[in-house]
């Protein structure tokens, strides 16, 4: 029976990470395993449920690459949920739903909604469906990946370890196979975001954090966003999109409303026909 890799990654943050692998693993099935990715965490801030431990920093990016090597060399696994920390979930029903999205609808990725206003991608909002919404990309605060997507793939440029840009890489790759991106709307999660800079447990963005805390000064979001950003807007310079540019697919997030989906489902066929030279 094939099944979903379920990992939740932490780092620093174990009172959020043992609080959600408590409420996933309650309700444990055939369908999924449950692992703790910790992400170079110091010794003091390791969940007790580690399972998978790097002793560098990683960040978002590189450990996802780390996850989908895990599913690539497990022909077992169908997905890989790749879930922050920082969430609180509904465990009864939360894995299984999303199983039934993606393989009953016939997606390539679907995540959750989250619950309250946008912060900052409103297309992540719940909109009142009773399904699951087609978008262009996704934030990726609890992403279901299809194995088809991660075969696809296999792994990300490293330039883009930090964790952002691997939505957008996602959406060409699926409109390059036809395949769909989508947020259930009838299954939402609470994220606590920015916990990491708010208790002030990111302390180098080299990855290692060999000093003690009280010799060590935590990072500022500021100054983490100043050093990644840029990156991230170089790469997508030196390396374009295909489909939309950066600046479309980035207004696409800031702008949406429920009438976008109405729209991208009316021209979504359209771009398959365009992508695969119909």
């Amino acid at each position: 029976m094939s099944k979903t890799l379920v990992i939740i990654l932490n780092h620093n943050l174990p009172e959020f990470t043992d609080t959600l692998f408590t409420e996933l693993s309650k309700y444990k099935s055939d369908a999924y395993d449950l692992e703790v990715m910790d992400n170079g965490s110091r010794s003091e801030f390791l969940s007790k449920h580690t399972s998978i431990r790097f002793e560098q920093n990683l960040f978002w990016g590189g450990a996802l690459n780390k996850a989908f090597k895990m599913v690539l060399q497990n022909p077992v696994y169908d997905s890989l949920l790749f879930l922050n920390n920082d969430i609180e979930v509904n465990g009864k029903i939360f894995v299984q739903s999303l199983r039934h999205e993606l393989f009953r609808k016939d997606f390539a990725i679907v995540s959750p909604c989250i619950a309250g206003k946008a912060a900052p991608w409103p297309q992540m909002q719940n909109w009142g469906s009773k399904g699951t919404r087609i978008v262009k990309w996704i934030d990726n605060q609890a992403p279901l990946f299809h194995r088809k997507l991660i075969e696809a793939i296999g792994q990300f440029d490293n330039q883009l370890y930090f964790g952002w840009g691997q939505e957008l890489i996602c959406h060409d790759v699926c409109l390059d196979h036809g395949w769909k991106i989508g947020v259930c709307d009838h299954v939402s999660i609470i994220h606590y975001k920015k916990q990491t800079f708010r208790k002030g447990r990111l302390f180098s963005l080299d990855g290692q954090e060999t000093e003690t805390i009280q010799n060590k000064k935590a990072v500022s979001h500021e100054n983490y966003q100043a050093r990644f950003r840029s990156s991230y807007f170089e790469y997508f310079r030196k390396n374009p999109l295909r489909y939309e540019s950066f600046e479309q697919l980035f207004n696409y997030g800031k702008h949406y409303s429920s009438n976008h989906e109405e729209n991208y489902k009316l021209n979504w066929w359209s771009k398959i026909f365009v992508s695969k030279n119909y």
